[in-house]
Parts: C-alpha cells; sequence; structure tokens
C-alpha cells in the first residue's frame, strides 16, 4: 500500500536469517546431544546405533554451518542499527573470510578420516581459537568505550558467542574419542570395555553441551531485550 514503504526491509530479512540460525543452531544441537545417547545403549542392536550414528552425522551440519554465519549475519544486523564501526569493503571482506572458512569446516566435514580432512579440521581449530581471542579483545575495548561495538549489550552479546565457540571447541575434544571405540564396537562387536568407551565421552562431554546451550539462550535473551548495561 502507498505510504506504507517496503513490507519487508533488508533488516527484517537480516533478523528472520539470525533468529533461523539460532534455531537451527539449538535445535540440532540438541537432537545430536539427545541421539548420542541412543549409541550408548548395548539394548539397541549394532544397526540401530550405526543408523544414529549416520543422523547424527547429518544432523551435525547445522550447528557447524550456524556457528559459522552467526557473526557476519548478526554484524549485519548491527551495522543496520548503526552499532558497529565497520562497514562497506570491510563487511565483504568479512563475507569472504566466512565464506572460506564454511568452505573448510565442509571439507573437514565431507573429508573426514583422511589427511587433507585432518588438515582442514586443523586449520578450521585455529580460525576459531584467533576468532575467540578477536572476538574476547574486541568486546572488552568496547566495553571501555574504544573498540567496535556502539553499545554494551552488543558488546557482552559478542563476549557471550566467544564463550559459546570455546563451549563447542570443549565439545569435540571431549566427543572425540567416541569416532574411534564406535569403529572398534563395529568391528569386533560389544563387549564391557568398548560399552564403558564410546559411554566415556558421551557422558563427560555434558557440561560443555549444558554451558553452550545456556550461552545460545542467554545470547538470544540479550539481543531481545537489548538492556541499557
Amino acid at each position: 500500500m502507498a505510504g506504507r514503504g517496503r513490507l519487508i526491509d533488508t533488516q527484517t530479512i537480516w533478523i528472520a536469517v539470525h533468529v533461523l540460525l539460532l534455531v537451527y543452531w539449538l535445535g540440532a544441537d540438541v537432537g545430536v546431544f539427545f541421539s548420542s545417547l541412543q549409541i550408548i545403549k548395548p539394548e539397541n542392536s549394532l544397526e540401530t546405533r550405526a543408523t544414529i550414528v549416520k543422523i547424527i552425522g547429518f544432523v551435525n551440519w547445522f550447528p557447524n554451518v550456524a556457528s559459522i554465519l552467526m557473526l557476519p549475519v548478526g554484524l549485519m544486523l548491527a551495522t543496520g542499527r548503526g552499532l558497529f564501526l565497520i562497514e562497506g569493503p570491510w563487511l565483504a571482506l568479512l563475507w569472504t573470510i566466512a565464506g572460506i572458512w564454511l568452505l573448510i569446516s565442509v571439507g573437514a566435514t565431507t573429508q573426514r578420516g583422511t589427511p587433507i580432512g585432518k588438515t582442514y579440521a586443523m586449520i578450521d581449530r585455529w580460525i576459531r581459537y584467533a576468532l575467540i581471542a578477536v572476538l574476547v579483545v574486541s568486546a572488552v575495548v568496547s566495553f571501555a568505550g574504544d573498540g567496535p561495538f556502539r553499545s554494551n549489550w552488543l558488546a557482552l552479546k559478542v563476549m557471550l558467542f566467544a564463550y559459546v565457540l570455546a563451549c563447542g571447541l570443549g565439545l569435540r575434544f571431549t566427543f572425540a574419542p567416541l569416532g574411534p571405540a564406535f569403529a572398534r564396537l563395529m568391528a569386533e562387536g560389544s563387549s564391557p570395555e568398548i560399552e564403558a568407551a564410546i559411554k566415556r565421552p558421551v557422558m563427560r562431554v555434558k557440561p560443555w553441551v549444558l554451558g553452550l546451550w545456556a550461552g545460545l539462550v542467554a545470547m538470544a535473551l540479550i539481543g531481545i531485550a537489548q538492556p541499557p548495561i
């Protein structure tokens, strides 16, 4: 209708994408964790457990993609509201880096177990290490009034995002022994030793999982409330 402007502006689209990334990240992560609890049940057949592993491998794509795209999408939102100092060519560079990172992450997943897959996985980890450090420093400097984020609530949200990425790394390292243990299960069959090796990482990963979920929920609450801190 005339005089009412566009029905959907760019900022609305970015908000929708931001929300969808959060939904797919948190929802898929919950699904992956609770599916992993079915893997450690000896009463489930080997065929059933193998099928669950395949499902987990597919569903886990969504948290990986969301964790990479969440930051550039969020910064597009912040730029649209004048809350992020960097814009123009620097945003294009940010998206280019995110695209390269996404390709590396995809390579690490699709080539898992191969030499190139291990290289991709190592690069992905170091990108996350560097990003966590950059985000923490940027948030701290912004709290002091000299950083790229023009509101304290946004700086806090960025700090929480760094925390969520750190939880994700902790989750990966803790969960890593599950793969070799499950391979032994499929090759040798069930035994008390192998069942214990499968159960151990699933149980130990709980604090990282709960911490990650709490961080995502806190980020969502801060983004909605935008408290004047």
